[in-house]
C-alpha cells in the first residue's frame, strides 16, 4: 500500500514531483491542465520529457485527475461531446507521460435519473476509450450524492462497468469521504465489510485502482462532498485503520486530497498520519 497525495503541477506537471517527494508522497496525482477550464493540455515536447524522466526517477505510480467540468450525464449535447472530448485528450497525453490513468468525476442528471443517462455515460466512454486505444485505465470515481451527480453508489458503478462490457480498462477510484457522505459506514469494522462486500459483488476487487483518502467533515450520509485532514473528521484516525485493514485496500494507492493542516492542500502530516496507520495495521508500504 503506497501512501501518495495530488500535489501542484504549478510551474509544470514534472514540478509535481518534487513537491510529492517533499511531503514523503509515494504515489502521485497530477492535473495536466486547469482543472476548471475546457482548455486542453498543451505539453510540449520538452515537459513531455521532464515528466518521463521526473517520473522515472521516482519511480511511483501517476495518476492524472480530468476536469471538474466534465458531465458525461448532460442532456446538452454540447457539453457531453465536449467532457468526452476532455477525457479523449487526458488518456492520449497519460499515455505520452506514461501515467495509470485518468481519474474523473461523470457528472449529474439533473434529476432525471441514473437509469435514464446510463446509456449515454457508457457510450460517451467508450468514445474516449476508443480514441485513445492505448493502455491507459479510464477511472471513475465515486460521489457523495449531492447535486444528482454520478455514480453515488457501488451498484451504479457496477451498471457503468457492465455497461461498457466489462472493458478491462475501466477501474474504479473509491473516495473514502465520498462514500462515507453516501452512508458507506466503512469507519466501523461491521460497516466497512458490508460496504466492501457490495463492492465486491457490484465492482469487484480487481476494478480499484485507487483511494481517493479524505476525511469527512459531514457525518455518515450527508451526502455532501467536504474533505477533512485524516482524523479531523467524522472517520477519524479509527475509521482509517479499519479501512486500511480491509484485504481489499492491501495492494492499492491511497492519494490524499486533504486541505491540509496549514490551508495549502495535502502535507507532510497527513501522509504522516497515514503512513503510522498503515504501520499500526501491519500492512506492507507496497
Amino acid at each position: 500500500m503506497r501512501i501518495g497525495a495530488h500535489c501542484s503541477s504549478a510551474g509544470g506537471p514534472h514540478t509535481a514531483f518534487a513537491r510529492a517527494r517533499e511531503i514523503g508522497a509515494e504515489a502521485l496525482q497530477v492535473f495536466i491542465s486547469a482543472p476548471q477550464q475546457w482548455k486542453p493540455p498543451a505539453l510540449t515536447p520538452e515537459q513531455v520529457e521532464l515528466f518521463r524522466a521526473a517520473r522515472a526517477e521516482a519511480d511511483i505510480p501517476v495518476f492524472l485527475h480530468g476536469v471538474y467540468l466534465v458531465n458525461l450525464a448532460s442532456d446538452d449535447t454540447t457539453l457531453a461531446n465536449r467532457s468526452a472530448g476532455s477525457l479523449k485528450q487526458y488518456l492520449r497525453w497519460g499515455a505520452e507521460l506514461g501515467t495509470v490513468g485518468t481519474i474523473f468525476h461523470a457528472g449529474s442528471h439533473k434529476g432525471v435519473g441514473f437509469d435514464q443517462v446510463l446509456e449515454q455515460v457508457c457510450r460517451l466512454m467508450r468514445e474516449a476509450l476508443e480514441f485513445a486505444a492505448n493502455d491507459q485505465l479510464l477511472i471513475l470515481e465515486n460521489n457523495a450524492g449531492q447535486g444528482n451527480c454520478l455514480p453515488r453508489t457501488f451498484a451504479e458503478l457496477g451498471a457503468i462497468i457492465r455497461g461498457l462490457d466489462n472493458d478491462p480498462r475501466v477501474r474504479v477510484c473509491l473516495d473514502t469521504c465520498h462514500a462515507f457522505a453516501m452512508g458507506y459506514d466503512i469507519a466501523t469494522k461491521e460497516g466497512c465489510a458490508i460496504a466492501m462486500e457490495e463492492f465486491g459483488r457490484e465492482v469487484g476487487f480487481d476494478r480499484l485502482a485507487a483511494v481517493h483518502a479524505n476525511d469527512s467533515k459531514m457525518p455518515l450520509g450527508g451526502t455532501r462532498d467536504r474533505h477533512e485532514n485524516i482524523g479531523d473528521g467524522h472517520i477519524g484516525l479509527d475509521g482509517f485503520r479499519v479501512i486500511m485493514s480491509h484485504p481489499a485496500f492491501r495492494d492499492v494507492p491511497f492519494l490524499l486530497e486533504v486541505p491540509g493542516i496549514e490551508g495549502g492542500g495535502p502535507d507532510a502530516e497527513n501522509v504522516a498520519r497515514l503512513k503510522r496507520i498503515r504501520d499500526e495495521v501491519g500492512v506492507p508500504p507496497g
